[in-house]
């Protein structure tokens, strides 16, 4: 039987722009269930699709935006590392030029559900409130909440 998959509404999908990216600070759960750092990108193509990867140039683990946050090449076909100029395909994330050619950047799962844009299959540290033991759980609210840090 397979867990149940939880869903991370990230932002609106209006707040990325056709042809955009936005960044992102998370934090994923490790195999322990220590909290880590988890830089994410989100990328919406031109052709209005929505595509995710971890914010982490192969090459050399830093983030793939510097100075003015800009993320794509000069022409807007791929994504590009800001630090040595490393460029990856929009959709697959595979590097094509540059010191890690042949490798990708990470995959993150997105899914568009009612005009958001979530994350799934990742478990991302939770900010969830721990119930008073003597009071009345029936208005307990559920509701998993993450922070979630526009860079």
């Amino acid at each position: 039987m397979q867990d149940d998959v939880d869903l991370y509404v990230i932002c609106g999908t209006e707040d990325i722009p056709r042809g955009g990216a936005q960044a992102f600070s998370l934090a994923r759960l490790n195999e322990k269930g220590e909290s880590r750092p988890f830089p994410v990108v989100i990328v919406r193509t031109d052709a209005d699709v929505f595509v995710g990867y971890a914010n982490v140039c192969p090459h050399n683990r830093l983030w793939l935006n510097i100075g003015d946050g800009e993320f794509f090449s000069d022409d807007k076909g791929f994504l590009q590392c800001g630090r040595h100029g490393a460029k990856f395909d929009l959709l697959s994330g595979h590097c094509t030029t540059g010191p890690c050619a042949g490798a990708s950047l990470e995959p993150v799962p997105l899914m568009l559900s009612e005009g958001e844009v979530c994350i799934y299959g990742v478990r991302l540290a939770e900010d969830t409130p721990h119930p008073d033991p003597f009071g009345d759980h029936a208005d307990l609210d559920e509701t998993m909440e993450i922070m979630i840090h526009p860079d």
